[in-house]
């Protein structure tokens, strides 16, 4: 069994705990001098326990609040055993009610991958994540928000801004100062199944998540926290991406022939965050024609 992540400090008033395996996304903590605020809660009571136990390790006081980045189980699962207020936009505080009444036994996770409601990916790990017989606590909103709230722990500031995107409308992200850290969630992935990336979403969001001016940026799911540099080059990939897709066709466009047209435009074989986008941009135009 691979070695659990440990507890990171990524910036004055930033601690950071990795994602791992089976669905477990990156967590955070922001610290001042008065409270401190976790950000997403965790796929689990067990994963939650984790980082609070590394918190304590470190000298932190328990959150004082937890603040939701979107309503997927792996990031709210953990916060009944946090135990703290819950913040989420109004969107995620509905859906926090329809997970706390969804069925999640193992007979009710297969019917719905039968049923092409979830992948069979999904349903596994949950599985994984929490063994059966498994019972789900699902924490309520306590603090709901449309567009935003600023919240002041002492000589550090929290700023959530509702931003949406492709892979969850009720996306959020939390910035950081003076630390220039911003916590993004899941918002820049593509949409669950094959939604994939829509311009019209992901441009307008990648605009917006550059303009809060951050150096380090933590993705849902990335290994590495992300440098500002790095988040450049990846819009600008979207936009070649973008360009290499070309208008819509009838009946969408063939994803071997905008990939061939991706290899002639940068001599060779493209790198995976440019295929990466490439596919999720077809995904996304034939997405939308279904609709």
């Amino acid at each position: 069994m691979a070695a659990l992540p440990s507890l990171q400090r990524i910036s004055d008033h930033v601690y950071w705990l990795p994602p791992a395996p089976p669905d477990r996304p990156a967590l955070c903590a922001v610290v001042g001098a008065r409270r401190t605020v976790m950000l997403d809660a965790g796929a689990s009571a067990a994963h939650a326990r984790l980082f609070l136990d590394g918190l304590s390790s470190e000298g932190v006081s328990p959150p004082s609040h937890v603040a939701f980045t979107h309503s997927h189980w792996d990031h709210v699962f953990g916060a009944a055993e946090v135990g703290a207020p819950v913040i989420a936009h109004a969107a995620t505080a509905d859906a926090l009610t329809e997970l706390a009444a969804t069925d999640w036994s193992d007979d009710a996770l297969d019917r719905r991958v039968a049923e092409g409601e979830v992948s069979a990916e999904h349903a596994a790990n949950v599985k994984d994540e929490l063994p059966s017989p498994r019972e789900v606590q699902v924490a309520s909103a306590d603090i709901v928000f449309t567009e935003g709230l600023d919240l002041d722990l002492d000589e550090v500031k929290v700023l959530v801004r509702h931003v949406g995107g492709d892979h969850a409308a009720d996306s959020s992200v939390m910035y950081v100062e003076p630390d220039g850290v911003l916590f993004l969630g899941d918002c820049l992935y593509d949409a669950p199944g094959d939604g994939g990336l829509t311009a019209e979403r992901v441009f307008p969001l990648h605009d917006a998540i550059l303009g809060f001016g951050a150096d380090l940026h933590v993705e849902g799911h990335g290994e590495t926290v992300v440098p500002r540099a790095e988040l450049e080059r990846f819009a600008a990939k979207a936009r070649l991406a973008e360009a290499l897709v070309g208008p819509a066709e009838e009946g969408g466009p063939e994803e071997a022939s905008v990939l061939a047209r991706v290899r002639e435009q940068v001599g060779g074989e493209p790198d995976e965050d440019l295929v990466f986008l490439v596919r999720a941009l077809v995904a996304g135009r034939r997405a939308v024609k279904i609709r």
